[in-house]
């Protein structure tokens, strides 16, 4: 061989090795990247970390049903659940609720039932694994408190009343019970305990009491209790007052256009109507409530009447009728010198009646009158005397009544005032006067005394009719003609009050007796028969202050 040819294969043998060695770096550095890329691997699967998550929350009454996702278990959850306090980092010094321990993902809940109404509280759930624990978002939840009212208060008659409240919303917990305290003092609870209910619900609630004094200040409030404690509406004070009350009802029979009056401390009725004409004569005492006959047969029918001092008069048609409750009889008056007519108004004014308007029948029309009279029962100059030896009584026309001639009207005096409500002249009035008999404004009448005058007034409000009725307290009028009105004639204002609670009715009786009001009787029809009514109503005004 030549030196040539040795010399290659030489060279190319240490070609050859050369690359055994770079193949076998080549081979160890790829063991090495496969060995670092398992044992990486298998590094971070060793460390997987739990993940947690806190979900709303739900509310029922005393129950809060708590919600968690367990996203990722990790290498397993040794223990998860819910932290919850008053505070924002419930996990600090907050109420532990553990659940157990779990290897699964998936959501999980808790009823919570340990919390109170009106507060807020801090919720998140939590997951401990074997060397960590792991928490979800803080959340908040606000449980609505028990809420209630003292409402105003019924007024049933002089001795009771319906408390009434209203539980305005129950709030977390279940209400236990309600009802209300009551007392003669500013701050009721705990006073006199009316209980209404154990389990409640919103809404309205009520109580009546009875027992109670008219004219009395009455404290009381609305409560209600759950497991947190006891919960108080505002206090509500109320008098008895502005009331109607059903008492006894009329000795008599039933009836309506019955006549009607009060002298001294009793009230008094006679006649009316039923299906035919009533003769009889009945006194009331109020204290204690009873009916006494005193006549039958021998009282008016039919008329209107009015008072002068301790005696009444009744006028029927043109005859007037004296009553003296000291004899206990009937006796007939000087008679009325207008044309003889219906339906006109009367009142009494000092020691002088007086009677004006009304309408008669002229054979084709009713005819309606303005003109005025004044009754002096102590003239016996005039007439003479009665068959008591009483005055007869004399009559002087005075100046014409100057509203719209009318029949029906409802007439009344205060202190010194004689007054005119409603009427009718082919239709239903609403006008209201006042006439003053000591005014000269319009000269003087025959036996040189004031013609008087007459003023208009504010109209009344009410519903207008032909058979309202009146009665006088504390120099204020009270008109019913099936609404309820009180007129102040001091300030000339119009004001309603409680409603009439009986059945509605026309042509009723009044009277006031001892600063109570007095209606009864009447009529009304049912849509196929006219129903005559016996029953009596005793009205308690409000409390005047002094």
């Amino acid at each position: 061989m030549s030196v040539k040819y040795l010399f290659f294969v030489n060279n190319e043998s240490k070609k050859m090795n050369r690359r055994k060695q770079y193949f076998r770096v080549l081979i160890a550095f790829c063991s090495l990247l496969i060995l670092i890329f398992f044992n990486t691997c298998k590094k971070i699967d060793l460390t997987r970390e739990i993940l947690v998550q806190t979900d709303s929350h739900s509310i029922g009454t005393g129950m809060v049903q708590l919600n968690g996702t367990i996203i990722d278990a990790g290498e397993g959850i040794n223990d998860y659940g819910f932290y919850i306090s008053e505070s924002y980092n419930p996990q600090s010094g907050g109420k532990k609720r553990s659940m157990g321990s779990s290897l699964t993902t998936g959501s999980f809940s808790y009823d919570e039932t340990e919390l109170q109404g009106g507060k807020t509280y801090y919720y998140q759930a939590y997951a401990e694994g074997a060397n960590e624990v792991k928490y979800g978002d803080v959340k908040n939840i606000s449980t609505a408190d028990l809420s209630l009212s003292t409402q105003v208060p019924t007024i049933l008659s002089k001795t009771s009343a319906t408390l009434n409240g209203n539980i305005d919303n129950l709030g977390f917990e279940a209400v236990t019970e309600y009802g209300f305290y009551w007392s003669l003092t500013e701050n009721p609870q705990g006073v006199n305990k009316e209980l209404v209910g154990s389990d409640g619900s919103t809404g309205a609630f009520s109580k009546t009491i009875s027992g109670l004094t008219f004219y009395t200040d009455y404290y009381y409030v609305a409560y209600a209790t759950n497991n947190t404690g006891i919960k108080y509406g505002s206090i509500q004070r109320f008098k008895i007052e502005n009331v109607w009350t059903r008492i006894g009802d009329f000795g008599g029979s039933a009836r309506y256009s019955a006549v009607a009056f009060s002298l001294n401390e009793f009230g008094y009725i006679a006649g009316g109507r039923d299906a035919g004409e009533v003769n009889d004569f009945y006194r009331f005492s109020p204290d204690p409530e009873n009916w006494t006959s005193l006549s039958s047969g021998s009282s008016p029918v039919n008329g209107i009447a009015f008072t002068i001092g301790n005696k009444a008069y009744i006028m029927d048609w043109n005859t007037l009728y004296e009553f003296n409750p000291l004899q206990g009889t009937w006796v007939a008056k000087t008679t009325f010198p207008g044309i003889g007519r219906n339906g006109f108004f009367a009142f009494g004014v000092g020691n002088r009646g007086y009677v004006g308007c009304g309408s008669y029948w002229n054979g084709s029309q009713d005819v309606y009158l303005n003109d005025f009279w004044e009754f002096d029962p102590l003239d016996d100059s005039t007439n003479g005397t009665d068959i008591n030896g009483d005055p007869m009584g004399s009559w002087t026309q005075k100046v014409d009544f100057q509203g719209t001639a009318i029949s029906w009207a409802e007439g009344f005096s205060i202190a010194g005032y004689g007054y005119v409500c409603s009427g009718y002249n082919d239709g239903e009035l609403i006008d209201f006067w006042q006439y003053d008999p000591f005014s000269t404004d319009n000269g003087f009448d025959t036996n040189d005394n004031p013609m008087g005058v007459w003023s208009q007034k504010t109209d009344y409000p009410g519903p207008p009719g032909t058979e309202m009725v009146s009665f006088i307290i504390r120099n204020k009028a009270y008109i019913f003609n099936f609404e309820f009105w009180q007129y102040n004639p001091v300030t000339e204002n119009w004001k309603q009050l409680a409603d009439f609670p009986g059945q509605s009715r026309w042509a009723p009786v009044s009277f006031a007796i001892n600063n109570r009001g007095y209606i009864g009787t009447g009529m009304y029809n049912d849509g196929s028969n006219d129903i005559y009514l016996d029953d009596f109503w005793e009205y308690l005004p409000a409390q005047e202050m002094r």
